[in-house]
């Protein structure tokens, strides 16, 4: 488990156009909450948010001080704007330390597959992150996969492999693949043959316009000849 610090300054709720200055101040407008309290209005620094959120993601416990207080939170949600791509507003959930937590962990694949790396196989990683339930204190920053133990081909490894511990419940069918190797599609290419003429040992193979020239010439010389 790994913490991380956010300053963020109460918001008052407004128009849109408070949330346009907001987000032109390099600040990004957005809310906490818990299931007992009303959602509160925040405002963070950008920089520090962006910082902050490529390491911790949703996985990751984050300690927010907003006016003089320190919660311990984990982001629950981040938008985006589809033209920009900047972000512009997060929401926080508010986490009590004795309360069993739900939120998603990103898997990390890590070693070579023996059958990648010897049988020219196709390693498909069928999941990026699980849904996992646990208390705050437990809860994994990632999981690694290690696809080593892949070495031939149609083999994989699934949800009820993957080593979480047992105070960590992954919410997902434990039979379900998370990795697999196979053997690749290979393209075959059309391949156009053209045809070839055989001929009977000891004879010189004749084509269809090379038969029709030798009638042509046996014809002229009968002609001749009469």
């Amino acid at each position: 488990m790994s913490e991380f610090l956010l300053n963020a300054n109460p918001r008052e709720l407004g128009s849109q156009s408070s949330l346009t200055g907001i987000r032109t101040g390099n600040r990004v407008p957005g809310v906490v909450y818990n299931k007992h309290q009303e959602s509160k209005p925040i405002e963070l620094d950008y920089n520090e948010l962006a910082k902050v959120l490529s390491v911790a993601g949703t996985s990751s416990l984050v300690t927010l001080k907003l006016s003089g207080k320190e919660t311990k939170v984990i982001v629950r949600e981040c938008q985006y704007d589809p033209m920009s791509g900047r972000l512009s507003h997060v929401d926080f959930l508010a986490i009590d330390d004795k309360q069993i937590i739900t939120t998603e962990v990103p898997l990390v694949f890590v070693g070579t597959s023996k059958a990648v790396r010897e049988k020219g196989a196709k390693l498909n990683l069928k999941l990026e992150r699980v849904t996992v339930k646990c208390l705050p204190a437990d809860l994994p920053i990632k999981i690694e996969v290690d696809v080593s133990t892949l070495d031939d081909l149609g083999q994989a490894i699934y949800i009820k492999d993957l080593p979480v511990g047992d105070k960590v419940v992954i919410l997902s069918d434990p039979n379900d693949p998370v990795v697999d190797v196979t053997e690749p599609k290979k393209m075959q290419a059309a391949e156009v043959v053209a045809p070839v003429a055989t001929a009977v040992e000891g004879e010189a193979a004749v084509t269809p316009e090379g038969e029709a020239a030798a009638k042509a010439g046996e014809a002229k010389a009968e002609e001749t000849k009469a």
